[in-house]
């Protein structure tokens, strides 16, 4: 044998049934075959007995046993029979189809390895998932597909159109299909849209686009994966391309590739045909798109050059499948509820939100933008260009004005301050429409927020700024298109800025404003008008300490604080803006006027008991100063108490102020009610009478017919009659002349011989 056939082979790291040695060298990475040494030229074999006897190609040749002698010692050597390998097929470990559990990597399959020991940093396929998470609502990730067509406007695109299909493969599971009629891209270009992070809008007027992320995230956000076709016009002389790639997370993962890897081909069309264009070489070429088609939902190579077709001279087609499932292993996309939408399952959707919005028309948006795309789509964009529109299997959106679900406007002009985190270029005046929803007088209907817009794109829908205890609040709605604070990367929020926060506490104050001063138009109780009144305060007596002279205490009156230098007489504003009352301010003005402490401040602290050594006074004179004090306090305790009282009869006469109004309230309630069942009885009675007067009117027409009939019968029996009459007269006549004439003849009959 030869000599390699005597040294030991070393350990490939998925060699199964192989010899092994324990002082082989470390393994090599994965993917690198191990020593050639003793036929182990292939990583991942394994003895087979059935690949050797059957002449299996992945088998490696193997020769002959047969015997050597030795020639010093003339012993006989048989080497062992070794069977040839088979190159073992690694277990394929499957992605979770739920989107919140497809980042997860299982225990027991295997980890990928990097694919050489070079110092390169690469971008993981994970991070095509975990950059997806930034997308906590699904329709937050069609909304971005949009926007992309929406910004093709420029090189006219007229529509975009969002349906749904089977895949081809498995024949049930479903496709959303993303398509518009835009520019396309260059094959340029197309690398760019699959790059991550790269955009061409970022400082380009009138487009949504600005961090080229979000064809990325909104894609790996619906689905596992996603194969975009795109073709582009010849222009600058140029022939007209081709391009199709696949962003695949479910070929990243089963493969256990250990970059981000977008195989990609394009075509360029010359000689009326489409001719492949290759950079580095054939094979790579058909590498790529073999790889396509074997993961795509497509039969065939043919079927899947045949989505082109649908683009005609230019556009974009994104198709995504193996689209995400929810907990109970259902489609987080609901395409069956309605034909003619694409709906949310889960936690979006509520039944009782669907439901009201049937009976409150006006509120129909706030109620279903969670659940129904179309809903939401309808809001998106503040204006739409004329020609343009969204197609939503194979029905248009109506574009929907939120204005329109408005009433008792009021427009208010926002001028924020501009702050370094502003741009030159960025429009600081924003005009807020503001006002009630047309269904706001069902006071169960709680809606209220505001819509904010940046360039015509929909930010935060229905933004609830107020939380406000009880109804306050309810059924005031706003418009504002702020372009000065830049939105968040998955553009269903803005950042986190001191503008972005000034701008939430004006929204705030002009709800409470608004609110305030017409809630009572609608048929809320008036509420009482919270004014702020400045309060006029003084430090309360201070308390002498042994060791560090006079010490003034802490003002415990809302609003109100003290500073912890001595003063001689001090006046503090209250601007809390609480609840208080004129009468306040004048009752602790005129503690302030009578307090001994004011004047005796004045004194020069010396000893501990706060009097100096030098001072001459009397005895007497020092306690009447303390009587003086004694008295003030308790004036002071007087004048507490009664403001204590003052405050709970301005309370209880509040609450009965409340009270009566929720009474009064009450009884106007009933009052209507009663009018209006009234209303409706005699509305039914009318309708009553309405029905009986008909069936009369009805009984009265058939009646004069009748008449009719009969009287014209009767006019001709009259006729019919004198007819007769004078028929019979002239009958009479006649039988009278023939009497006459026999009696005239009668002799004469006689002397007949026949009368004899």
């Amino acid at each position: 044998m030869d000599s390699s056939s005597q040294t030991k082979p070393k350990k490939s790291l998925l060699v199964v049934g192989g010899p092994t040695n324990s002082a082989s060298a470390n393994p090599k990475p994965y993917g690198v075959s191990g020593s050639t040494s003793a036929g182990f030229s292939k990583p991942g074999l394994k003895r087979d007995s059935k690949n050797h006897d059957n002449g299996d190609d992945n088998s490696l040749s193997s020769k002959k046993a047969r015997t050597m002698v030795d020639s010093q010692d003339g012993k006989t050597i048989v080497p062992l029979d070794v069977r040839p390998l088979a190159i073992v097929e690694p277990q394929t470990p499957k992605l979770s189809r739920q989107f919140w559990k497809a980042g997860d990597d299982i225990e027991d399959e295997p980890v990928p390895h990097y694919c050489s020991n070079d110092a390169a940093v690469r971008v993981h396929p994970q991070f095509l998932h975990a950059n997806a998470t930034s997308h906590k609502w699904a329709l937050g990730a069609l909304a971005e597909l949009l926007d992309n067509s929406l910004d093709e406007v420029c090189n006219g695109a007229t529509y975009v159109h969002v349906d749904s299909t089977t895949n081809d493969k498995d024949g049930k599971s479903s496709i959303l299909i993303v398509e518009d009629n835009g520019g396309g891209m260059n094959p340029n270009r197309f690398r760019e849209c699959l790059s991550l992070g790269y955009s061409r809008k970022r400082n380009m007027a009138n487009t949504v686009g600005q961090y080229g992320n979000g064809f990325k995230t909104s894609t790996m956000r619906l689905g596992a994966d996603a194969i975009v076709f795109s073709r582009c016009r010849g222009t600058n002389g140029n022939n007209a391309t081709q391009s199709v790639g696949m962003l695949s997370y479910t070929y990243l993962y089963e493969t256990r590739k250990c970059e981000a890897v977008v195989p990609t081909v394009d075509f360029e069309f010359v000689g009326n045909e489409w001719k492949p264009i290759t950079y580095n070489s054939t094979d790579e070429w058909l590498d790529n798109i073999d790889t396509i088609e074997k993961w795509s939902p497509y039969l065939s190579q043919q079927d899947l050059f045949n989505q082109f077709d649908s683009l005609k001279e230019q556009g974009t087609r994104i198709v995504i499948y193996n689209l995400w499932e929810d907990d109970e292993r259902k489609l987080e996309l609901d395409f069956d509820t309605d034909p003619h939408d694409i709906q949310l399952r889960g936690a979006n959707r509520d039944e009782k939100n669907i439901d009201m919005a049937k009976t409150y028309p006006n509120s129909r948006h706030f109620l279903t933008y969670r659940h129904s795309l179309r809903s939401y789509a309808s809001i998106l964009y503040l204006r739409l260009p004329p020609n343009f529109k969204i197609i939503l299997r194979g029905k248009d959106v109506e574009h929907h004005s939120l204005l329109d679900d408005m009433m008792m406007t009021d427009d208010i002009t926002y001028r924020p301050v501009r702050s370094p985190e502003c741009s030159q270029e960025d429009d600081l005046v924003a005009t807020l429409k503001i006002g009630f929803v047309k269904d706001a007088a069902h006071r169960h209907n709680d809606i209220q927020g505001f819509n904010v817009y940046h360039k015509n794109r929909l930010i935060k829908p229905f933004w609830r700024v107020w939380n406000a205890a009880g109804s306050d609040g309810r059924g005031v709605i706003g418009i504002l298109e702020a372009n000065f604070i830049q939105p968040a990367h998955n553009k269903q929020g803005f950042e986190r800025t001191a503008v972005l926060a000034k701008l939430e506490n004006r929204l705030i104050t002009y709800q409470k404003n608004y609110w305030f001063s017409r809630c009572h138009e609608i048929g809320y109780a008036i509420r009482r008008k919270q004014n702020k009144h400045a309060s006029v305060a003084t430090e309360t007596t201070p308390q002498r300490e042994q060791k560090s002279g006079v010490t003034p205490n802490k003002n415990h009156d809302k609003g109100s604080f003290s500073n912890p230098a001595p003063a001689r007489s001090r006046l503090n504003v209250d601007t809390s803006g609480g609840n208080r009352n004129s009468h306040e301010g004048v009752t602790q003005s005129s503690v302030a006027g009578r307090n001994p402490d004011i004047w005796l401040n004045n004194v020069n602290p010396g000893n501990g008991n706060g009097i100096s050594s030098k001072e001459t006074r009397s005895v007497d004179h020092a306690a009447e100063l303390q009587k003086v004090k004694d008295e003030s306090a308790k004036r002071m305790a007087e004048l507490q108490r009664q403001n204590a009282l003052l405050e709970s009869q301005i309370s209880l006469s509040n609450t009965n102020q409340l009270k009566e109004a929720k009474a009064k309230n009450h009884h106007d309630l009933e009052k209507s009610q009663k009018v209006k069942d009234e209303a409706a009885k005699q509305a039914a009675e009318l309708q009553m009478q309405k029905q009986l007067l008909v069936s009369m009117l009805k009984d009265s027409n058939v009646k004069i017919h009748d008449l009719e009939i009969s009287l014209k019968v009767n006019d001709e029996s009259v006729k019919l009659v004198a007819e007769l009459q004078k028929q019979n007269e002239q009958l009479e006549t006649q039988v009278k002349t023939l009497f006459f004439f026999l009696n005239q003849f009668r002799p004469l009959y006689k002397l007949l011989p026949c009368w004899q």
